[in-house]
């Protein structure tokens, strides 16, 4: 049998030429680039792991090559090291530094991208001894958040405060607790943000952060900066701020070619129009003044006089102007479409932001119609709205070559690169005289054992006219009696499709058949009406549920991470985001917010997975155990993207290898459905990063989704009331032996009071139609429990007053001839 050692490999390098900066002789330092390999993925592939241990190297440099320090010690040099917290730690203590400097990037929402500076703190507020962290941090975080040109929202805070220690003695941090010397840890902004993550992959933006902490150290210890005439600045497309690829920037003879696919790029994606940084980076700048020209294929040159700061960066931004003429890039309809909804906008996409006066001025529609032209997308997407196209007729739009952009430049309509040429779009519009297509019912036809409190579900194949969804045109009917369930009903529009929700006003009785119900009226909008009924039968179950929430979001949603900060979340586009949502809520539980998925996958990925964490708070608190089934609501998109849950196992040892998932769930529906995990089942466990079997005290830990090659790229879905039940049987019969009771009975409840369950017992003498019903103490009827022809038997029905206040009900039983009344007392 082999046993494998893996050997912590950290590089010292002591000082072997001196540098012009002295007063650092005594004085050593721990880099601790933070975290190992790739983890943290940054939102377009390039790690936080990866971009902070180059800056740990840039960092050392500097240090070695520009002072007279003795030794710069690191608890990583590379990509391969695999290095714990507890190692980070015991390293720098082993080898005596005299401080400890961690290296890290944030990670948030895509919009996010500030700085941070954490120090040791203890719960009483005081700073770590040694002392130190917290001055460091003080000039740390000014230096920082300038270089990266951002913000910062905390600045320098102590990580008790930060974090919130409680009862915790403190530092918060694991490289503040456990080092013996002065130490910080720094967040150099957002590697979830867009623009961070593309600079990130530039090494020369991490050689401009190294600079930000190789200045502090020299504040710190209060030594003279030397002269470092930095130039530095972003390239970018006035038109859009796109930065601009193979930009090349000359100074005093010197030049510098902002990143293209080829030089860098290709690395992190397959489509070369993705990534762009504009990114420029120049030191040891000769003159207090200098001239810089800015050349690009495709734009006009720029020129400048920039005037040197001597100790901090020279920014220096450049905004070119396109020396393209403007074209079309896409148009709906697209040329030559034979089928064009005459309910479709007209949509004309173009290069570059357009002059609106000149496009319009010469815009020619023929046939001429009634419409409206409005502007998107900073004035490049021409949109035209019409209620005046007429079914099964040729039009032609002409926009002018005449027409201009916002620089004067002429339209150049056949995409020859010169302007001045007509641009003439051709198409057709369709006939529809079909009426809207029910696609899809939930619960679908003869359905058995249907929750006792679905959603009923019904698809349709176009958009509806929302004044055509009416109570006249549902009915949800129990079939015994035909009479109509109350309820609420909603209606929706998902990717151009008409979804219909009914939400019942109350559990409907187990084992009985009903039947969902749409009559003539409904209507597409063009008009087209539904004219036939459709009926689809369904039987219910006879289990309900006790109910234990996990998180029903009328909080919100700050329990749960955005989904970029997962370093588990990969192949994720820059709008992928979660938020609150307030509109498609659950209407079962008189919801008013839900959770919203927002969703978009990178092409060209090896995978794809967004994770959604349950960070904290009082859902992070709720275990269970397989005795369970976990549940959600899903607003679907039909998109047909997968989602499954994510469990801890073995709570409270909290491990990766106890990460346990559910099957995928495909998104093949659109609007609410309930989807559920019977955690008892062995055969519903998923394969991710643990042993597939579910063995230990259970907490949630995620939701997750991912993308099946072929469907909807981007999307949104929503989740509600996320909770664990247990199921029981509304009839359970105490005895299966064929007992005759001696007389009819009525049990007082136990327990009583009781919060919020309690069982009622009867006992029948004879075969009647029976019903066992709550009332309040003014005689409303609150539920019906019963409702059902039940043989001579003993029975024990479960009653669940969650959703009841305080105070004291009835319950009556009727059988037959028979009656009798109890009271009993609900205690919150």
């Amino acid at each position: 049998m082999k046993s494998m050692i893996i050997l912590l490999v950290i590089i010292i390098l002591p000082m072997t030429v001196f540098g012009q900066i002295s007063g650092l002789a005594d004085w050593d330092i721990c880099l601790d680039p933070g975290h190992s390999r790739t983890e943290n993925m940054g939102i377009y592939g390039y790690s936080e792991a990866e971009k902070n241990v180059r800056v740990g190297l840039r960092l050392r440099e500097m240090l070695l090559n520009e002072t007279d320090i003795d030794t710069v010690y690191m608890t990583r040099t590379n990509d391969q090291q695999v290095v714990g917290l507890s190692q980070r730690s015991y390293y720098a203590n082993s080898v005596g530094a005299t401080w400890f400097h961690s290296i890290h990037s944030d990670a948030g929402g895509s919009g996010s991208n500030s700085t941070l500076l954490l120090w040791g703190q203890y719960n009483t507020g005081l700073e770590k001894v040694p002392n130190g962290g917290k001055a460091m941090s003080d000039i740390m975080i000014e230096h920082l958040t300038d270089g990266m040109r951002t913000y910062t929202v905390y600045g320098s805070i102590g990580d008790c405060s930060f974090y919130g220690c409680g009862d915790w003695r403190g530092p918060w941090l694991s490289v503040n607790r456990n080092t013996l010397m002065p130490s910080e840890l720094s967040e150099a902004g957002f590697h979830t943000n867009p623009t961070q993550n593309q600079l990130n992959m530039n090494d020369d933006w991490k050689r401009l952060e190294a600079r930000t902490f190789f200045w502090s150290i020299l504040d710190f210890h209060e030594l003279q900066r030397p002269l470092m005439r930095i130039l530095t600045g972003i390239v970018s497309n006035v038109d859009n701020e796109v930065p601009i690829n193979g930009a090349e920037i000359s100074v005093n003879g010197r030049t510098y070619t902002t990143d293209t696919y080829e030089s860098l790029f290709y690395k992190y994606t397959s489509d070369p129009d993705l990534l762009h940084n504009g990114f420029y980076y120049f030191e040891e700048i000769e003159g207090n003044s200098v001239g810089v020209i800015v050349h690009a294929e495709g734009f006009y040159s720029d020129t400048a006089m920039v005037t040197m700061v001597d100790d901090f960066f020279t920014f220096k931004d450049f905004n070119l102007i396109s020396s393209v003429p403007p074209y079309i890039l896409s148009t709906t309809p697209v040329q030559g479409d034979t089928n064009f909804s005459i309910l479709e906008d007209i949509v004309i996409q173009f290069s570059r932001p357009m002059n609106r006066t000149s496009v319009e001025s010469t815009l020619l529609i023929t046939p001429d119609i009634d419409h409206i032209i409005s502007w998107q997308n900073n004035d490049q997407e021409l949109v035209i709205q019409s209620d005046s196209l007429k079914f099964t007729t040729n039009y032609t739009i002409t926009i002018s070559g005449q027409s201009e952009d916002r620089f004067q430049h002429l339209f150049d309509g056949d995409k020859n690169g010169e302007g001045g040429d007509d641009y003439i779009l051709s198409f057709r519009t369709g006939a529809d005289y079909f009426p809207p297509v029910l696609e899809a019912v939930y619960p679908p036809m003869n359905q058995a054992d249907v929750e006792l409190k679905p959603i009923i579900n019904l698809a349709y194949d176009e958009e509806l006219d929302s004044t055509s969804v009416t109570e006249d045109v549902f009915k949800l009917e129990r079939l015994e009696d035909k009479s109509a369930v109350e309820g609420s009903m909603a209606y929706y529009v998902v990717n151009k499709k008409g979804v219909i929700n009914f939400f019942p006003a109350e559990n409907l009785y187990a084992d009985e058949v009903y039947v969902t119900r749409v009559y003539p009226g409904l209507k597409d909008r063009i008009g087209n009406e539904v004219t036939v009924t459709k009926s689809t039968p369904f039987t219910t179950g006879v289990y309900d549920i006790n109910v234990a929430s996990i998180d029903n979001f009328e909080s919100g949603v700050n329990n749960w991470w955005d989904p970029t900060m997962s370093g588990s979340t990969i192949g994720e586009g820059p709008a992928t985001s979660r938020a609150a949502n307030n509109e498609i809520i659950n209407l079962l539980s008189a919801s008013n917010t839900s959770l919203e998925l927002n969703y978009e996958w990178l092409l060209g990925e090896d995978a794809w997975l967004i994770r959604l964490y349950l960070g904290g708070g009082a859902p992070k608190n709720v275990v269970f155990d397989t005795s369970f089934v976990l549940q959600a609501y899903v607003f679907g998109d039909g998109s047909g993207n997968m989602v499954r849950f994510c469990l801890d196992d073995k709570v409270p040892v909290a491990a990766v290898e106890n990460h346990e998932v559910s099957l995928w769930y495909t998104i093949d529906w659109i609007g609410w459905k309930l989807i559920e995990w019977d955690l008892s089942d062995p055969d519903q466990v998923g394969e991710w990063l643990g042993d597939g079997k579910l063995d230990g005290t259970l907490r949630f830990d995620s939701i997750q989704l991912t993308y099946v090659e072929g469907v909807e790229l981007k999307g949104t879905v929503y989740f509600d009331d996320l909770r664990i039940v247990k199921k029981y049987n509304v009839l359970k019969i105490e005895d299966d032996s064929p007992y005759i009771p001696e007389k009819f009975s009525l049990s007082q409840n136990y327990p009583n009071p009781f919060n919020p369950i309690t069982h009622i017992k009867f006992s029948l003498t004879e075969t009647n139609l029976t019903t066992l019903t709550i009332y309040d103490v003014i005689g409303r009827k609150v539920k019906t429990l019963v409702n059902e022809r039940l043989a001579p038997g003993v029975y024990e029905v479960v009653f669940d007053a969650g959703s009841l206040a305080s105070g004291t009900y009835f319950y009556i039983l009727n059988s037959g001839s028979h009656t009798m009344k109890k009271k009993m007392i609900l205690l919150k």
